[in-house]
């Protein structure tokens, strides 16, 4: 069931193969921590989520480098606007 919850949303996070045998693994670098897996699985406490903190890379554990706040990111095409004029009188 988790594999099938995962595989319908945009991400494939398990596998369900492994050295041509069934086995069931969750790849974390795919894993968007949706909870679906975890919600379905039939295996009690078998799938853990684990709370990462803002300064970990969700997608590997790793710590995290560079812009985490798109709004703050150089390339944000947002942070460029100019202000209105003031309306004349």
């Amino acid at each position: 069931r988790c594999h099938i919850a995962c595989e319908d949303t945009s991400h494939q996070a398990i596998t369900a193969t492994k050295d041509g045998k069934r086995h069931f693994e969750v790849v974390d670098s795919e894993c968007v921590g949706c909870n679906l897996c975890v919600n379905v699985c039939p295996i009690e406490d078998c799938i853990t989520m684990v709370r990462v903190t803002a300064e970990t890379d969700p997608h590997g554990g790793a710590p995290a480098r560079g812009y985490r706040n798109w709004t703050q990111h150089p390339n944000n095409p947002m942070a460029k606007t100019s202000k209105l004029a003031e309306p004349a009188e």
